[in-house]
């Protein structure tokens, strides 16, 4: 069966600059952001004046109504990579000649991606419901290198596994901690099971 071209020209290039951050540590990456919100001479308020919105510029880390946003975006641009390669090995697996007959029948762009092209990427979605799931409630190494405090300020970028890691650790409450980790292990579980459910869709398969 026919798969599709070639794409889109240069998205080889894309796909390695949106991959590149999975090749750096958590670590790296906390650190190399933590310079770019710096608020005297960081990147990004550099930035700022340079194109004259100095009325934007602040301390993103030590301000509870930006410091989680902050962590959140370098969050996100880490973890992006991995859903552009995830997604685009699915829509490369979509079968060009089952995309041409729905067009040729008359088929518009929505309804070739409503009807054909997402029931058989969906098993990738559900993967990434997973994923993103795992990683909204995770954030810890990003949280612990760059808040202040860390979890600061005012408790503004307090995660789970930041409390967990100070119980036991900065508090010595091992066996709370542990009670914590099992708790949210399940909870994981939990919402995974709920996620895979309501996204459960019949499985698509073409001869």
């Amino acid at each position: 069966m026919r798969r599709r071209g070639r794409g889109v020209r240069g998205s080889g290039l894309y796909r390695i600059v949106y991959f590149f951050p999975q090749l750096l540590s958590v670590a790296i990456l906390g650190v190399l952001f933590q310079f770019v919100y710096t608020p005297g001479d960081g990147l990004l308020n550099g930035l700022l004046g340079a194109v004259g919105l100095d009325g934007l510029q602040r301390s993103w880390l030590a301000d509870p109504a930006t410091a989680l946003p902050a962590v959140t975006a370098v969050m996100i641009w880490s973890a992006v990579g991995f859903y552009v390669v995830l997604f685009t090995a699915a829509m490369e697996s979509v079968p060009a000649d089952v995309v041409e007959a729905a067009t040729l029948d008359g088929a518009g762009r929505f309804t070739v991606f409503r009807r054909i092209t997402l029931p058989l990427v969906w098993d990738s979605v559900q993967t990434a419901y997973v994923y993103l799931g795992i990683l909204a409630l995770d954030g810890f190494a990003l949280v612990q290198i760059m808040s202040v405090g860390p979890g600061g300020p005012d408790n503004a970028t307090e995660v789970i596994g930041l409390t967990l890691y100070r119980a036991a650790f900065t508090y010595g409450e091992f066996g709370y901690a542990s009670a914590m980790g099992v708790t949210l292990f399940f909870i994981t579980l939990t919402l995974t099971a709920l996620a895979l459910r309501a996204t459960k869709r019949e499985r698509v398969e073409l001869a």
